[in-house]
């Protein structure tokens, strides 16, 4: 999300980060009275105030050699080792300027600001690891750092740690940033009613946000809220009017929901607005075809792909309107291409063997036909296993455990790549006293779904039962990574780790699951033990 960053970031580095293009050495001719002041008064104050003169002009090579020339009297100045740093960022040297900040942190390592520029120089440099070290430093200088909040959630989410986004931004403060980033993070690992719930938090302090709106569509689309949708586009464009960037996701939701009587006039506007913008030649080619108007929807279509060629839904929708318009070659190819680019709608299969069939290559459409029908037969066989899912559920709330392990089977049976089906067998196999059985269920679950984390958790119980620490934590962690915001999983982590003597993860579990829910005895005391190293404890005489 976001543009990419470099070091140059809202207030960390000073006049010296303005550009970061190196410019040619020239003579160091800086301000006359600023340079004939650290002549008579060779001060590392003086220094300062010429170098960052020297760098707020992009003389950054000449804002190197001043601060180096102070350093040569006053050596233990961090600050000019932070500002010598500074002005080698500023000259392209960013491999050269990370010692001179390391020095600036040894020197004085309670400083907030050389944390954050070697974070970000760590970062740039491919070295995720030491960043977040620094990051980690900068926030325990100070907790509330926005500057390392947000450049340490940007950096995590960019590398897909998303519970490393929900844990670091858990009790910051709900700026429209950090909600929009903790919902992204939430929504990626499918937990799309806490994501729901976080944007509608942010959303009560700034109500007519595009960008939270935005985010808040994607939640609301992924849980097929359409209407919640349709009516809080139709919210920001009254708050909005005129504001291509509320209209244009409005005209997304509308043609998304086939409100066609709606989306054909917003298309229209938006299309004479911008006639060659490829997403709204999209959406007015799809409108186009649901009205009837073939050769306008084939017209849009083309373009759209000529502009966007990877899109798949602009290639399925053009291959549907030529197949209408009986232009069968080109519609195998734009089909074909669909798939290839990844479509997996079952339509695009029947539309194929469409073009097919008319192309005479009879073999070819009876295959992609047999494989729509194969779909409609597996979308048949889900929906008899949810109603025996749905019956053994019923069994199991009132007891009858034997008859809903027999229904849970059954499911399992018909629908045998549902991992929620075998964790509810799962859970009747315990209730009816067969772990064996219980863990054959759980393994397969979380075989077809590692995010699966009640299953995770459970089977890390089992495996911490039988005495298999090792096995126990790995599942443990893969229960916090499916479900970060879990303080049971958390803390059954934090234990396991313990019995396995790893103390500082140990330590780092405990103080995520009591600061997820700082009212939790069991973390608090867990936290507790923890805070002193049971490792230097067992050294003791």
């Amino acid at each position: 999300m976001g543009m990419q960053r470099g070091p140059c970031t809202r207030g960390i580095l000073l006049s010296a980060c303005l550009a970061f293009a190196a410019t040619a050495h020239a003579a160091c001719t800086g301000q006359q009275e600023l340079t004939a002041k650290l002549r008579a008064q060779p001060t590392t104050e003086n220094a300062i105030q010429l170098g960052s003169w020297f760098a707020g002009h992009k003389q950054f090579d000449c804002a190197v050699e001043t601060f180096r020339g102070a350093l040569k009297s006053d050596p233990n100045s961090a600050q000019l080792h932070y500002l010598e740093g500074l002005a080698l960022v500023g000259s392209g040297q960013e491999t050269a300027a990370i010692p001179a900040v390391q020095e600036a942190i040894r020197l004085q390592p309670e400083v907030i600001k050389p944390h954050l520029l070697l974070a970000n120089l760590y970062e740039r440099g491919s070295n995720p690891a030491a960043a977040e070290e620094q990051w980690k430093k900068a926030l325990a200088i100070d907790p509330e750092s926005a500057i390392a909040l947000d450049e340490f959630s940007h950096a995590l989410l960019a590398r897909k740690d998303y519970v490393g986004v929900i844990t670091l931004l858990e009790g910051a403060p709900r700026t429209e940033v950090f909600a929009i980033r903790m919902a992204e993070a939430l929504t990626e690992l499918g937990h799309l009613k806490d994501a729901n719930a976080v944007l509608l938090e942010a959303m009560k302090l700034a109500p007519d946000s595009i960008p939270l709106a935005n985010a808040e569509s994607v939640v609301l689309i992924k849980q097929r809220s359409y209407l919640e949708a349709t009516k809080l586009w139709k919210y920001m464009v009254a708050r909005h009017p005129g504001n291509r960037a509320a209209e244009l996701p409005y005209l997304r939701v509308l043609v998304l929901t086939e409100h066609n009587d709606l989306a054909r006039p917003l298309g229209l506007k938006l299309l004479a607005q911008t006639p060659h913008d490829w997403e709204v030649l999209y959406l007015n080619g799809v409108v186009d075809y649901a009205v009837g108007d073939y050769a306008a929807s084939k017209a849009h279509l083309e373009e759209a792909v000529s502009l966007v060629p990877d899109f798949f839904y602009s290639r399925y929708h053009l291959g549907v309107v030529l197949v209408a318009l009986r232009e069968w070659k080109e519609a195998k190819e734009h089909l074909e291409k669909a798939i290839a680019l990844g479509d997996t709608d079952k339509k695009v299969h029947y539309e194929l063997a469409m073009a097919l069939h008319g192309l005479g290559e009879s073999d070819r459409a009876a295959q992609e036909l047999q494989q729509y029908q194969d779909y409609r037969q597996s979308e048949e066989a889900n929906t008899e296993a949810a109603s025996l899912t749905a019956q053994a559920d019923t069994e199991f709330a009132a007891g009858n455990i034997k008859d809903a392990v027999e229904h849970y089977r059954q499911a399992c049976d018909v629908s045998p790549k549902n991992a929620g089906y075998k964790f509810k067998l799962s859970i009747a196999l315990n209730k009816a006293g067969d772990l064996e059985a219980e863990r054959a269920q759980l393994e397969q679950a979380v075989k077809l779904d590692p995010q699966l984390a009640p299953a995770q958790k459970q089977l890390g119980y089992l495996l911490a039962k039988s005495g298999d620490e090792a096995g126990a934590v790995e599942h443990f962690q893969l229960a916090v990574h499916a479900a970060p915001r879990w303080v049971e999983a958390w803390i059954n982590l934090a234990g396991a780790l313990a019995v396995e003597e790893h103390f500082p993860e140990a330590r780092d579990a405990a103080a995520t699951a009591l600061r997820l829910d700082p009212a939790n005895e069991q973390a608090r005391r867990l936290n507790d033990q923890l805070a002193i190293d049971p490792a230097a404890s067992q050294s003791q005489p």
